[in-house]
């Protein structure tokens, strides 16, 4: 798909088709996943060279972030902007009379910053650059109020005064899981975002307003106050991982308590139960009257006498 914003333009962005002439002016290129008949439509409109997918997400740092003539070649290698699992590398390439964007999956930034069109007017592409920019910071840090949202309910979850089962923490550890990988997919993609501003600030080219790089600067300090919030999310998440699997343990050793107690009240009668068993001719008790009974009665108290000591001792209880 090739979507292109006119310069001045008011309204929907042109959804380019074959067939159709070349856009008398310009100022963003947004190609999404795009054939070879709009990747060559888009080199003609812009004179640029369009990237490749092994371009952006090459490791090395040079490759995805550098200058060649008067463009700036930008690059986000992971790029997770759904909130979901999927994440495609996103290039970026700004001159000074367009921007030109190559994106594989369906982003909500993208569509924020063309939405935008229609109520503010851009100057130059600069200006669309800092606009997009400020939409993938905003979304992004939506979605860490929501991790941090959801770490609330899941704390209340498993810090309750009534005992929560293995099978129940179990759960919530599932969750910890889901969310500290929707963490690390926005901490990710913020990593390649703040590292285009820093570049795009330092180069700072010509065509670069003073009012856009002020822009860029504040957005700078955004990602680094989210930096230090995602921070404070990873301390919370390992903090409720570490408790779900406390209180799994504490109700293990309470298992474990339980049948040993048990183990133990049981010896007495076993012993008495093992001499009275015993086949010699000549035993004192076979001859009492009231022998049987006595013998179920020592049994009886042998098993509760324990039981009392232990629950004395407290090492019955649960809590």
């Amino acid at each position: 798909m090739l979507i292109i914003h006119e310069h001045g333009q008011h309204g929907a962005p042109i959804h380019w088709a074959a067939g159709m002439g070349k856009p008398p002016a310009p100022i963003w290129i947004d190609l999404l996943n795009p054939n070879d008949e709009e990747r060559h439509c888009a080199a003609e409109i812009t004179g640029l060279r369009v990237p490749e997918r092994g371009d952006i997400v090459s490791l090395a740092l040079s490759s995805r972030i550098r200058t060649d003539d008067d463009a700036m070649y930008l690059s986000i290698p992971y790029f997770a902007d759904t909130g979901n699992n999927h994440a495609a590398p996103v290039g970026i390439v700004v001159t000074n009379h367009v921007l030109m964007t190559l994106r594989f999956e369906q982003s909500p930034a993208f569509d924020l910053a063309s939405e935008s069109c229609a109520a503010h007017r851009w100057d130059s592409s600069a200006d669309v650059l800092a606009t997009l920019i400020e939409a993938i910071v905003n979304l992004a840090a939506k979605r860490m109020e929501d991790v941090s949202a959801d770490l609330k309910k899941l704390s209340d979850r498993i810090f309750t005064r009534t005992r929560v089962g293995t099978p129940a923490l179990r759960s919530c550890m599932l969750e910890v899981g889901r969310l500290e990988g929707e963490q690390a997919r926005n901490r990710s993609s913020m990593l390649g975002v703040q590292r285009i501003v820093s570049f795009a600030r330092a180069k700072k080219p010509a065509w670069m307003s003073d009012e856009v790089e002020l822009r860029l600067r504040v957005v700078d300090h955004d990602l680094r106050t989210l930096d230090e919030f995602d921070d404070q999310v990873t301390n919370k998440l390992q903090f409720l991982l570490d408790a779900s699997l406390g209180f799994i343990s504490t109700d293990q050793n309470h298992v474990m308590k339980v049948l040993t107690v048990t183990s133990v009240a049981t010896i007495p009668p076993v012993i008495l139960a093992g001499v009275w068993g015993m086949n010699f001719k000549r035993m004192p008790e076979l001859d009492w009257s009231f022998g049987y009974p006595m013998a179920i009665a020592a049994i009886l108290i042998s098993i509760v006498l324990p039981v009392l000591f232990f629950k004395w001792r407290g090492w019955l209880e649960g809590d």
